[in-house]
Order: structure tokens, then C-alpha cells, then sequence
């Protein structure tokens, strides 16, 4: 009977070691497998800030492009409404100029 509870307690014993270390293994690999992934995850999170950035500077230039043809095809701009106006003032001039010389 004595015989009996130390190889009962021995089993035990192997039985709790055993299963010791193979939760350690599978511990180790769950740790390895997290850390992987939060690498990974950094690597996706750090690839998505890029494309958006290049997606936003390619953006901002498109919309630079627009702006530029918008202002070269309609004359609203500070330059050319001023050039135009000056050139109405002068055409303005001249026919008063001639309207004078017809009257005289």
C-alpha cells in the first residue's frame, strides 16, 4: 500500500512537471507569435500613414493643377483684371479723342 501512494505521488508529481513545461512552450510560442504580430501591425500602421501622405500630397497637387488652369481660363485674377482695365481706360480715352476731333 505504501508502495502504492509513492507511486501515486511520483506520477503526480511527473505528470504536473510535464504539463509545466509544455504550458511554458506554449507560453514561449504565444509570445513570439505576439510579438510578430505587433511588428507586423507596426509595419501595416506605419505603411497606411505613407500612402496617405502620398495620397495627399498627390491630392494637393492635383487641386494646384486645377487652380492654375481655372485661373488661365477665366480672367479673374488680380493680374489680368487690372491689365484689362487698363486697356478699357485707354480705349475709353481714345474714343473720346476722336469723338472730340469728329465734333471740331
Amino acid at each position: 500500500m505504501e508502495n502504492m501512494i509513492k507511486t501515486l505521488a511520483y506520477a503526480g508529481l511527473g505528470l504536473a512537471t510535464e504539463a509545466n513545461d509544455k504550458l511554458k512552450e506554449r507560453f514561449d510560442e504565444l509570445v513570439e507569435a505576439g510579438k510578430e504580430k505587433d511588428s507586423s501591425g507596426k509595419n501595416l500602421i506605419s505603411d497606411f500613414f505613407k500612402t496617405v501622405e502620398s495620397s495627399k500630397e498627390d491630392f494637393e497637387t492635383q487641386v494646384e493643377k486645377m487652380k492654375s488652369k481655372a485661373k488661365d481660363a477665366f480672367p479673374f485674377g488680380p493680374e489680368k483684371t487690372s491689365k484689362t482695365n487698363s486697356d478699357e481706360v485707354k480705349n475709353a480715352d481714345s474714343e473720346e479723342v476722336v469723338e472730340d476731333a469728329v465734333e471740331v
